[in-house]
């Protein structure tokens, strides 16, 4: 007899599969992505059996719809391995088996911010969260009765399964970043990509400017605008005068520039690219403010021994 549940406490199953009066397919099924009934799933965890829904069609029953998401990431990794298939386009069309799914294409887009042409990465747990729930609500045709904790569980817990053939006893979706809204939610990544386009322009035309002088400080600063600017031992290790002032400025625009690719699902923050790129913004921010203290004590001591002198 089929263990129907949810892998999470409280979370949404069915366990009334073949009666159509309780919802689609997918749904009562626990099976998101609609999986059809290839051979490798009946070795699959949570397995129950499979049964014909539309003439020539048969769809999988898994007991709970964790399960049937990581059937859905493992039809995913094998698109991977056999086609290369890792677009969003790819992935779709290769669903759909030859039918025109242009218009699951269309609407996947719109509901993520993802193009056709965008890669989806197995190991990102957020982009295949937006990129799950954005087909699961194409192939449900109505709104998602899974949280995203259920379709993260099941992301993880396939992963698992493909890596070492078991599936893990509690999937850690604790330690996950809180996702992203997207499908059902209230910001999608295309609206925080546009917000944060914004902003990386503001910062890279608006850049913070010093504050009006008044009259005395504009006489003093007459009298030295011959002087020489004082480079701090950073300054002259990594560009000299043109990069004066402007490290920090740099760092936070490349920290935003970083943000946005990985809001785009170009660069991901686990990868190898994100680490560097991250770490390289953060010290250029760090040495901008190191730089400041250098300098500023050059400058004091300047004064110091000109006051010194002149006495």
């Amino acid at each position: 007899m089929p263990n129907y549940r949810s892998l999470i406490p409280g979370g949404f199953f069915s366990s009334t599969p073949t009666d159509k009066s309780t919802g689609p397919v997918t749904v009562r099924m626990n099976n998101p992505g609609a999986i059809n009934g290839a051979t490798w799933e009946t070795s699959y965890p949570g397995y129950v059996g499979k049964t014909e829904t539309t003439p020539g069609n048969e769809s999988t029953i898994f007991e709970a719809p964790e399960y049937g998401v990581g059937a859905w990431w493992e039809l995913l990794r094998q698109y991977r391995a056999k086609y290369a298939t890792t677009t969003v386009g790819g992935i779709i069309t290769r669903y759909g088996g030859g039918q025109d799914y242009s218009a699951y294409v269309q609407f996947v887009a719109k509901a993520t911010g993802f193009t056709s042409d965008t890669a989806i990465d197995l190991n990102n747990d957020q982009q295949l969260l937006q990129f799950g729930k954005a087909m699961f609500r194409y192939e449900a045709g109505r709104a998602l009765p899974w949280s995203d904790e259920q379709i993260l569980c099941g992301i993880i817990g396939g992963r698992a399964f493909a890596s070492t053939g078991t599936w893990p006893a509690s999937p850690l979706v604790s330690q996950q970043q809180p996702a992203p809204a997207g499908v059902d939610g209230q910001m999608s990544d295309s609206d925080q990509l546009a917000l944060l386009q914004k902003l990386l322009a503001a910062l890279a035309a608006n850049p913070p400017s010093a504050k009006p002088a008044d009259s005395a400080a504009t006489t003093s600063a007459a009298v030295s605008v011959a002087a020489p600017i004082a480079l701090s031992s950073i300054d002259k290790l990594i560009g000299g005068q043109a990069l004066v002032g402007s490290k920090t400025m740099i760092g936070v625009i490349a920290y935003a520039v970083i943000i946005v690719l990985n809001a785009a699902g170009v660069l991901g923050v686990a990868t190898p690219a994100g680490q560097i790129l991250s770490v390289l913004s953060i010290a250029l921010a760090a040495l901008g403010g190191l730089s400041k203290v250098d300098r500023m004590t050059q400058t004091l001591g300047t004064i110091a021994t000109t006051g010194t002198t002149q006495g």
